[in-house]
């Protein structure tokens, strides 16, 4: 559905462009409770239950969006291996949701093909 286009392609991309945002942490102090890993997988939920609320889907495209949020979760640990169990700077939860919101748009552009 989306993993496979340009514009997924172009996403990793900028994501490794922004490693920089991952890899300084800069101030050590805790910022928030919890780590990266759950902010990113909570924010992608999140995404994808409002995609499902915005659109009606039947169940096999419902499967389709689960399968390719699993793979995005998949590149995602991948790239941020390191630090993935390290608590969120504000910059990197900013990145993240920034992210998240770009992934929301490309399923929304992508179902949207199929509504026309």
């Amino acid at each position: 559905m989306i993993v496979e286009t340009d514009g997924y392609i172009e996403l990793i991309q900028y994501l490794t462009g922004q490693l920089p945002v991952f890899t300084e942490q800069g101030n050590s102090a805790k910022t928030a409770d919890y780590t990266l890993r759950d902010l990113m997988e909570e924010r992608l939920s999140e995404s994808m239950m409002a995609v499902f609320e915005q659109n009606e889907l039947d169940q096999e495209i419902r499967l389709d969006i689960v399968r390719e949020t699993d793979a995005i979760v998949y590149d995602l640990e991948e790239v941020l291996s390191k630090v993935l169990d390290t608590h969120p700077t504000p910059q990197q939860e900013a990145f993240i949701n920034e992210f998240v919101g770009l992934v929301k748009n490309l399923f929304d552009e992508r179902l949207q093909s199929y509504r026309l």
